[in-house]
C-alpha cells in the first residue's frame, strides 16, 4: 500500500513537472540578440479558408532597425502543418527560407537579400498553406470556425491589419465574429467571395497580447474540419482520479491564462477597406495595370524613346516606320542613356525597313504583362491602380499649378508618359496650353515627332543625329496641344501595319495553375495583408491557444 501511494505521489509530481515544462514551452520565444532593435511598420495579414479545410496564410511586413544589423527574421506559424510558398521583398528578390518545428514552435527563417541597419527597413511578403485549422465551434452548433491570434512582440507593432476570405457561399448572414469588425464586403477580386476586415495601430507589446479575432460559419461550407474530443467523462471514468487531477490542472493554467478573453460572436458592421500598395511602377509599367489597350501602351514605350532619343520616326503615315539611333543600335541599354527591358524588347521588334513586327510586338506586351504582374506578387491591385490615378493627377497639377508657361511646358515634358494615361490627356492638355504661347524644347523629340508629322504646314524639323538645330519657333498654345494629341492618338492607330495581326498575337494571361499539392493557392494577394510574426489558429472557434512569436537576428 505504501508503495502504492508513493508510486501514486511520484506520479503526480512528474505529472506537474511535465505541465509545468510543457506550458512554458508553449510560450518561449526565439532567441534574439540583444544588441538588436527594431520596430514594425506594418504587420498584416491576411486567410484565405479553403473548400478542403486548410487555409492559405499571406503575410506581409515591413520591419526596421532602430539600432543594430537585421540579417533574418523568424515568421511564426499557427501549426506544425504548414507548407512554404514564395517569400519576395519589395525590391523583387525572391528569399531564402528554411521551415523550423523545434518542439511547440513552428516558424519560417527568412533570410533578407541584404541586411538592414540602423535607420533602414524592408518590406516582404511570405504565402503559407496550413492545416489543422478549421474546427467544431462548441459555442454555435452546426458552425465550424477559426479564431486568429497575432503574436505579440517586445517591440511596437504601427499597424496591424487582419483579413479573412471566407469560403464561397457565406454571407454576412449567416457568419459570427469576435469582436465587431471593422469591415465586411463582397470583394469582386475574390470571385465575389465574403471578406471582412480588423485593423488596429500602435500597438505596444502588453497591448498586442489582447488581439484576437474569430470567425463561425455553418459547417456545410469546407469538406473537412476538426473535431471536439468526446466521451471525456467515459475516459476519465476509466482511469481514475489521477487523469482527474491531470485534467483539472490543465484546466486551471488555461482558466488562468486565458481568464476574461472568449467573447461572444456579434453581427457584423459594413463597410470598406484599404490594404497595400505596390510603389516604384514606372507609367509604362503602370499603363499595363490602369488596363490601356496595347496599341496605347506601345505608343507608351514609343515616346519614352524618343525623350530619351533612342529612336526617330521617318514615316507616320499610313504605317510608323523607325530609324534606331546609332547610340542604340546594340540594344544594350547600357549607355548614358540606358533602356528599360521593355524599350529593349521595342528595338528589337522593329524591322530592316523600319516598320514594326507585329509578332515581336505583342510578344513586348505579353512579357511586360507578365512582369508586371510578378512585381504585383503579393500587392493590392485596387489600391495600387487607386495609387498611381493619383500619380497621374498630381503629375497634371504639377502642370496645371506652374507659375510661368516656360515652368509648365517643363513640367509637362517632365511628366509626359504620366499625362498621357489619363483618358481626358487632350482636352486637359488644351485647358493648360490655350491661351499661352509655347516656346518647345530642341531636345523634345517626342514633340517634334508630333509636329513634323502631323502639324498641317511644319515650319521646323530637328534632325536626329543634330544636338544643337536652329531655333524653334514659337507655337500658339492651342496648336502644340493639338499636335501632341493628334500624335498621341494617330500612333496608336498607325503602330503596325496590321492591328489585328497584332491583336491577335497578344495571348491571354494564362489562368492560375491548378494546385496539385499543399503548396498555397495564392502567391499574391488581392488586397492581401500579412504579419511577419506569427498568425496563431486556435483549435476551436470558442477557446484561444499559445503562439510563438517572430524574431530577428
Amino acid at each position: 500500500m505504501v508503495n502504492r501511494r508513493a508510486s501514486l505521489r511520484l506520479t503526480l509530481l512528474l505529472v506537474t513537472a511535465v505541465l509545468f515544462t510543457a506550458f512554458f514551452a508553449l510560450n518561449v520565444q526565439p532567441a534574439q540578440a540583444a544588441d538588436i532593435q527594431f520596430h514594425l511598420d506594418h504587420e498584416w495579414a491576411e486567410i484565405w479558408i479553403n473548400k478542403d479545410g486548410t487555409i492559405d496564410l499571406f503575410y506581409d511586413i515591413e520591419i526596421a532597425s532602430d539600432g543594430g544589423t537585421i540579417n533574418f527574421v523568424k515568421v511564426g506559424q499557427p501549426t506544425w502543418d504548414f507548407e512554404l510558398g514564395e517569400v519576395w521583398d519589395e525590391n523583387g528578390n525572391q528569399l531564402q527560407t528554411n521551415k523550423i518545428v523545434e518542439g511547440s514552435y513552428y516558424a519560417v527563417n527568412v533570410s533578407l537579400a541584404t541586411p538592414i541597419t540602423t535607420g533602414e527597413s524592408i518590406r516582404f511578403n511570405l504565402t503559407t498553406n496550413v492545416g489543422h485549422m478549421i474546427w467544431e465551434d462548441t459555442d454555435n452548433p452546426g458552425n465550424v470556425g477559426m479564431q486568429f491570434i497575432p503574436v505579440y512582440w517586445s517591440e511596437t507593432v504601427y499597424e496591424l491589419k487582419v483579413v479573412v476570405v471566407l469560403p464561397e457561399g457565406v454571407t454576412t448572414g449567416n457568419i459570427r465574429v469576435t469582436p465587431d469588425w471593422d469591415n465586411a464586403f463582397n470583394d469582386p477580386a475574390e470571385d465575389n467571395k465574403l471578406v471582412v476586415y480588423w485593423e488596429r495601430q500602435n500597438l505596444s507589446p502588453s497591448q498586442q497580447q489582447d488581439q484576437e479575432f474569430g470567425v463561425s460559419f455553418p459547417k456545410e461550407y469546407v469538406d473537412h474540419y476538426e473535431t471536439q474530443p468526446k466521451g471525456l467523462a467515459a475516459f476519465l471514468g476509466k482511469y481514475g482520479l489521477v487523469l482527474l487531477f491531470i485534467a483539472f490542472f490543465i484546466g486551471f493554467i488555461v482558466v488562468i491564462v486565458y481568464v476574461g478573453r472568449k467573447r461572444k460572436y456579434e453581427k457584423p458592421v459594413v463597410s470598406m477597406e484599404t490594404l497595400g500598395i505596390r510603389r516604384g511602377l514606372t507609367a509604362v509599367e503602370a499603363s499595363q495595370i490602369l488596363d490601356l489597350p496595347p496599341t496605347k501602351i506601345v505608343t507608351e514605350i514609343l515616346y519614352s524613346l524618343l525623350m530619351k532619343r533612342a529612336v526617330w520616326v521617318t514615316e507616320a503615315d499610313p504605317v510608323l516606320k523607325l530609324e534606331i539611333m546609332e547610340e542604340f543600335k546594340d540594344k544594350t541599354g547600357t549607355r548614358e542613356t540606358p533602356l528599360r527591358y521593355y524599350e529593349i524588347d521595342f528595338l528589337e521588334a522593329i524591322r530592316k525597313d523600319g516598320t514594326l513586327d507585329e509578332e515581336k510586338l505583342a510578344r513586348t506586351v505579353m512579357f511586360l504583362r507578365d512582369a508586371v504582374e510578378e512585381k504585383l506578387r503579393g500587392y493590392c491591385r485596387r489600391d495600387t491602380v487607386e495609387y498611381y490615378r493619383k500619380i497621374v493627377a498630381k503629375a497634371w497639377t504639377q502642370v496645371e499649378q506652374a507659375g510661368t508657361t516656360e515652368l509648365a511646358a517643363k513640367a509637362y515634358d517632365e511628366n509626359l508618359l504620366w499625362l498621357i494615361l489619363d483618358g481626358n490627356f487632350k482636352d486637359r492638355t488644351g485647358s493648360v496650353f490655350r491661351d499661352k504661347t509655347v516656346e518647345p524644347d530642341v531636345t523634345w523629340w517626342w514633340f517634334w515627332y508630333a509636329y513634323t508629322h502631323y502639324h498641317p504646314r511644319p515650319t521646323y524639323k530637328p534632325k536626329p543625329t543634330t544636338t544643337k538645330p536652329g531655333p524653334p519657333p514659337k507655337l500658339p498654345g492651342e496648336d502644340f496641344a493639338n499636335n501632341i494629341a493628334t500624335a498621341v492618338e494617330k500612333t496608336s492607330n498607325n503602330i503596325v501595319a496590321s492591328l489585328e495581326k497584332f491583336a491577335n498575337s497578344i495571348l491571354p494571361a494564362p489562368p492560375p495553375s491548378a494546385r496539385t499539392s499543399r503548396a498555397p493557392v495564392r502567391e499574391r494577394s488581392s488586397c492581401a495583408c500579412a504579419c511577419v510574426s506569427c498568425a496563431c489558429v486556435c483549435a476551436c472557434v470558442s477557446c484561444a491557444c499559445a503562439c510563438a512569436s517572430g524574431g530577428v537576428g
